[in-house]
C-alpha cells in the first residue's frame, strides 16, 4: 500500500508539474522569448508606451494609498469600534468585490457623469471622471474589499488584544493607542496590502477602458488591447509584446515584496481574551457610522440604483419617471446571439472553478513533499501576471492550435485562478490539527482514506469558499477574454464592453444589471447569515 501510495504522490506531482508547464511556463516563457527578439521601439510607438507607463505607474501608486488607507480604515472601524449596524456594514464595504470592476467603471458614468443620475436630478456631474481620477477612483474602491480583509486578518492575527487593553488601563486614549500600538504592529502588513494594491492597479483593464480611453488616457493594458484587437502594424504588435514583458517584471517585483511583508500576517500568537478592546467609543457613534454608510453608498449602491435606471429606461436622456421605463432593453440583452454569451460565460466559470480547485488542491497536497514548494510559488507569481499579458503569452504558446477557441479562454482562466483554489485550501490545511490525520493512519487507515474522511471533510469550507470565488472571478472576467475569444466565443462581459464602446447605452447597463445582480441576490444573503461572516473574516 506504501509503495502504491508513493506512486501515486509521484503521478501528482507529475501531473502538476506538466499542466504548470503548460499553461504557465511554456507561455510566460514564449513571451519573454518574443520580447527579447523584438527589442527596441523608436518615434511615436516609444513615446505612446512611455506614456502609457507613466499612467499605469501613477494609476498602480495611486490605488495602493487610497485602496489600502480606506481598506484599513474600514477594518478599524468595523473591528475597534463600537458602530451600530456592524455586520451590515461589513457586508457594504465588500460589495465591490461582487461587482465587475468595468461594470462599476460603467455604473458610476451612469451616476455621476454628464447626464448621468446625479446630472438630471441636482445638475452636478463630476468634473474628472474621465481621466486618471475616475480611474483611480473606481479600480481604488474595487480594491478596498482586499485590503479590508487582509487588515482585519491582521488585527485579529497579529495585534495581540492583550497589549491594546493594557496600554487603555495605563491610561491610554483610544487615538494614542491606535497610533502607538495598533498601526505600528500593523505596519509590516499594511506595506504588504499596498504592494498588492499596486498589482491591482497595473493589472486593471476594464475600467481604464471605459473611464479612459475616451479621453485618450492610455494605460499599459489598454495599449496593449488596442495593439493586439484594434491595429494590424508589425510596430503594434512588438510594442503590445514590450510592455505585456514589462508588465510581468512590474508585478512579480511588487508581489513578492508583498509576499515578504504578509508572511507573519496570520503566525502571531494570541491570548485567549477574545476579540481587542474597543478602542473608539468616541462620541457620537453613529457619525462613524454615517460617514462609514456615505462611503458605501456613494461609491457602490448609488451607481448600482443608476446603472438599473439607465438599463429601464426607454432611451438615454430620458428621466426615469414611469412613462419612461420599460423591460424591452432585457429583453433585447438577451436575445439568441446574447444569450449565447451569458452561457458561454456561466459554462467556463463553472468549468474553471471546477478545474482550479482540483489543481489548488494539488498544489496544497503537494506543499510539504519534492516540488510543492516550487509550485506554490510558480502557481502565486502566475495570479500576479497581468490578464492582458497573459492572454499575449497564450496566444505565442498555444494560438496556432486554439486561436478563437474557448479553450484558450479555459486555459487562461485556469492559469490565472490555480492560485485562487490554492491560497483557499493551503491556509485552512495549515490550520488542520495533524494528530487527527496521523490518529487515523495509526488506526489502520490508508493514506488516501485518512485524507478522505479526515482532511477533506474538515477542508469542505475552504473548497466551497475558494470554488465560489474562482466562479464569481471567471464569470465577471474581461481582460483575458477581450483578447483571446473570436467568432462565436464571446463572453458576457466582452459583449458589455462591446456594447458600450458602440453606444449602445441602455443594453449595454442591461447586460451589465444581468452580470452583477443575480451574484448579488445570491451573495448578500450569505454574507448577512449569522455565521459566515465570521467564518470569512475571521472575527469570530
Amino acid at each position: 500500500m506504501s509503495r502504491r501510495w508513493d506512486l501515486k504522490w509521484v503521478a501528482l506531482t507529475l501531473l502538476v508539474g506538466t499542466l504548470l508547464v503548460v499553461l504557465v511556463l511554456w507561455p510566460i516563457g514564449e513571451l519573454i522569448a518574443v520580447a527579447i527578439e523584438q527589442y527596441g521601439l523608436e518615434g511615436a510607438d516609444a513615446e505612446r508606451a512611455r506614456q502609457s507607463a507613466v499612467n499605469t505607474l501613477a494609476v498602480g501608486l495611486l490605488v495602493a494609498v487610497v485602496a489600502g488607507s480606506l481598506g484599513a480604515l474600514g477594518a478599524l472601524v468595523t473591528e475597534r469600534t463600537a458602530v451600530p449596524g456592524k455586520a451590515w456594514l461589513r457586508v457594504g464595504i465588500l460589495l465591490p468585490i461582487l461587482i465587475p470592476p468595468f461594470v462599476s467603471a460603467l455604473s458610476w458614468t451612469r451616476a455621476y457623469g454628464p447626464g448621468g443620475l446625479t446630472d438630471d436630478l441636482l445638475g452636478v456631474s463630476a468634473d474628472g471622471l474621465f481621466g486618471l481620477f475616475g480611474v483611480v477612483a473606481v479600480v481604488a474602491v474595487n480594491a478596498v474589499p482586499l485590503s479590508y480583509l487582509l487588515t482585519v486578518a491582521a488585527l485579529n492575527s497579529r495585534v495581540e488584544s492583550d497589549v491594546e487593553r493594557a496600554a487603555r488601563i495605563s491610561g491610554a486614549s483610544p487615538a494614542s493607542t491606535l497610533g502607538t500600538i495598533t498601526v505600528p504592529l500593523l505596519a509590516p502588513a499594511l506595506a504588504g496590502i499596498g504592494a498588492l494594491g499596486f498589482v491591482l492597479g497595473i493589472n486593471a483593464f476594464g475600467v481604464p477602458a471605459v473611464l479612459g480611453s475616451p479621453v485618450g488616457f492610455r494605460t499599459v493594458t489598454t495599449l496593449i488591447y488596442e495593439d493586439l484587437a484594434l491595429s494590424a502594424r508589425p510596430e503594434a504588435f512588438r510594442r503590445a509584446i514590450l510592455l505585456a514583458t514589462g508588465l510581468v517584471v512590474a508585478a512579480v517585483t511588487f508581489v513578492i515584496v508583498a509576499e515578504v511583508l504578509l508572511r507573519s500576517v496570520g503566525t502571531a500568537p494570541r491570548s485567549a481574551a477574545g476579540s481587542g478592546p474597543q478602542l473608539a467609543k468616541v462620541r457620537p457613534r453613529w457619525g462613524v457610522a454615517a460617514l462609514a454608510w456615505a462611503f458605501v453608498a456613494t461609491t457602490s449602491i448609488l451607481p448600482l440604483v443608476a446603472l438599473g435606471l439607465v438599463a429601464l429606461t426607454r432611451g438615454v436622456g430620458l428621466p426615469p419617471v414611469p412613462e419612461n421605463l420599460t423591460f424591452a432593453n432585457f429583453a433585447e440583452a438577451l436575445d439568441g446571439r446574447l444569450l449565447g454569451a451569458l452561457l458561454r460565460s456561466v459554462g467556463l466559470a463553472l468549468l474553471a472553478a471546477t478545474v482550479g480547485i482540483l489543481l489548488g488542491a494539488g498544489v496544497a497536497a503537494l506543499r510539504k513533499r519534492r516540488f510543492g514548494g516550487v509550485f506554490g510559488v510558480v502557481v502565486l507569481m502566475t495570479f500576479a501576471v497581468p490578464g492582458s499579458t497573459l492572454a499575449v503569452a497564450m496566444i505565442l504558446a498555444h494560438g496556432r492550435l486554439l486561436r478563437d477557441t474557448l479553450l484558450i479562454i479555459l486555459a487562461a482562466y485556469v492559469a490565472k485562478l490555480w492560485a485562487v483554489g490554492h491560497r483557499a485550501i493551503a491556509g485552512s490545511a495549515e490550520n488542520v490539527a495533524p494528530h487527527l490525520y496521523l490518529a487515523a493512519r495509526s488506526s489502520g487507515a490508508s493514506s488516501f482514506s485518512a485524507v478522505r474522511t479526515i482532511l477533506v471533510p474538515m477542508l469542505r469550507p475552504a473548497l466551497a469558499g475558494g470554488w465560489v470565488l474562482i466562479f464569481l472571478i471567471a464569470f465577471h472576467e474581461v481582460t483575458m477574454s477581450s483578447l483571446l475569444y473570436g467568432p462565436g466565443t464571446e463572453t458576457l462581459a466582452v459583449a458589455v464592453l462591446n456594447l458600450q464602446q458602440l453606444g449602445d447605452v441602455p443594453v449595454s447597463s442591461a447586460l451589465a444589471v444581468i452580470l452583477t445582480v443575480p451574484l448579488l441576490l445570491v451573495a448578500i444573503p450569505l454574507l448577512t447569515s449569522s455565521r459566515i461572516p465570521r467564518r470569512f473574516l475571521g472575527t469570530g
